[in-house]
């Protein structure tokens, strides 16, 4: 009966879920830093700086996904990260969207609206990038 049970720890995909969990941690914590220096520090506009914080992101999230979370050391770099982009522009939109429907209809302080549209952005990105950018032949 032992030899049955699965080990969750061994997953492949609970792996994965928790490596891109880890590299979210750290694009939500760079994104956060930057949007919050722009926004608060510099006095640029919250939707600006919006934008600036997500790309900065887009960049060391496309890096740390590749390598370490799909771990797609081979493939075609150029044909992930046009994919990779695409999905980043419809996650950001969606991200957007919601951000801006706190901030605007629901009169949420910009920095606090911040976190649940990052919520909704690293859900929909995981999914679209482990099942499109970054798949892997079965």
């Amino acid at each position: 009966m032992e030899r049955y049970k699965s080990n969750i720890f061994k997953d492949k995909t609970f792996i994965q879920l928790i490596k891109f969990a880890i590299v979210g941690c750290i694009n939500t914590g760079l994104s956060l830093a930057i949007f919050y220096i722009l926004y608060n520090w510099i006095d640029i506009n919250e939707y600006i700086s919006n934008l600036i914080a997500y790309i900065a992101g887009l960049i060391n999230s496309f890096f740390w996904n590749k390598l370490w979370v799909f771990r797609k050391n081979g493939g075609n770099i150029i044909r992930e990260a046009i994919y990779f982009f695409l999905i980043f522009v419809l996650c950001y939109g969606i991200q957007f969207v919601c951000f801006r429907t706190l901030v605007e209809y629901c009169k949420i302080n910009a920095n606090w609206a911040q976190i649940p549209a990052m919520i909704v952005y690293t859900i929909s990105n995981y999914i679209l990038n482990k099942f499109i950018t970054f798949k892997t032949k079965q």
